[in-house]
């Protein structure tokens, strides 16, 4: 592998990141998740792999009681917009209750 994210920092690990292919990036999430398994380093290779497959990260489930909110709304929007610049959109739900 190319990548040894245990032997690094965070930063450099994620410094190390940059120009990596999606292979590489998914070696360095294996090797992360059984090494150490910081959470911010995952979630940033994570960030990477979808990045380099324009995939949109899927949304979080909602809350039962925004679910509940929603039956009851008179108004219910979906908004999509990037987590980060040049990230992918990430989509949530916007509950209007008049």
């Amino acid at each position: 592998m190319s990548l040894d994210p245990s032997s690094m920092t965070v930063k450099e690990a994620k410094a190390a990141l940059d120009g990596l292919s999606d292979d590489e990036l998914s070696e360095a999430y294996e090797a992360e998740l059984e090494g150490k398994g910081r959470r911010s380093l995952l979630d940033e290779i994570k960030a990477r792999r979808d990045d380099l497959r324009e995939v949109a990260p899927a949304p979080a489930p909602a809350p039962k009681k925004a679910k509940a909110a929603a039956r009851s709304a008179s108004k219910v929007e979906v908004v999509t917009r990037p987590a980060r610049p040049g990230a992918a959109a990430a989509s949530y739900v916007k509950i209007v209750v008049e």
